[in-house]
């Protein structure tokens, strides 16, 4: 397949699923479920006020700043449990059990522990990545085939070297792809942590709601899947940027 086909196979989904939103949006009308031509107007209207992009920049901040402590602990933690086995059965249960719980279950518990400001937001961000890092890197990690350590030492390599030059390169596609999956979860918390105390980009969506017309949450809705896909692709550069051959490892996998 050329890079043209590449191209217009998407742009034909897309433009096949406007034109049935379209004819779907006016048949079943405004209220219910706002056509396309509506969703721009309201969309418009939302960007003239300019309170839609400053919740966002706020909101986007404020999960970032959650994202960053699910990676700075789930990564190191991932690693520990593939490469230890007191690690892996001290921390494995814990680890499974967070990660099949519902973030909106943790939500009024963590309401009476935090209040209803920053760390409460960040505290339900961090719960709802970190896990998925902690499982993507510790698979990653046992995965290490042994043939590659034992070549490190065979060169006399310290644990300090092994480390950096031989388990690190290996677990960078594991990294960027927990990351990846993270991160996802991540804005998903963020929107449902807000929509609880209705503040930031989360709270707009919950009062943009309860208006008549669909056309404004449409538009909310929408800004919130580019900007997704948007931090998804950057993540994506990133891997590649620090292991070229993190594509052919994530294609394999």
């Amino acid at each position: 397949m050329d890079r043209a086909q590449r191209l217009l196979l998407p742009a034909s989904g897309i433009l096949v699923t406007l034109v049935a939103w379209e004819m779907v949006g006016r048949a079943m009308g405004e209220s219910l479920l706002a056509p396309p031509s509506k969703v721009l107007v309201g969309y418009v209207v939302l960007l003239r006020e300019g309170m839609m992009l400053a919740e966002l920049a706020t909101s986007l901040r404020q999960m970032f700043v959650g994202f960053g402590l699910a990676c700075a602990i789930g990564m190191p933690l991932g690693v520990a449990m593939g490469r230890s086995r007191i690690c892996d059965v001290i921390f494995h249960p814990w680890v499974s059990m967070f990660v099949v719980i519902s973030v909106a279950a943790l939500v009024p518990l963590f309401l009476l522990l935090f209040g209803s400001g920053f760390q409460f937001r960040v505290a339900i961000v961090f719960m709802a990545s970190a896990w998925y890092i902690v499982l993507t890197t510790y698979h990653g990690a046992r995965g290490i085939n042994p043939r590659f350590t034992d070549v490190g030492r065979s060169f006399a390599a310290s644990r300090f070297q092994l480390f950096c030059k031989v388990l690190l390169p290996a677990l960078y596609p594991y990294l960027v792809t927990g990351a990846r999956i993270s991160l996802v979860h991540a804005i998903r918390a963020m929107v449902v942590a807000e929509m609880y105390v209705i503040v930031g980009y989360g709270g707009l969506i919950h009062k943009t709601g309860l208006l008549v017309s669909t056309a404004p949450l449409l538009g909310l809705l929408l800004t919130l899947m580019v900007v997704s896909i948007l931090a998804n692709w950057i993540l994506r550069l990133v891997g590649r940027w620090l292991a070229p051959w993190y594509e052919e490892r994530t294609a394999l996998a």
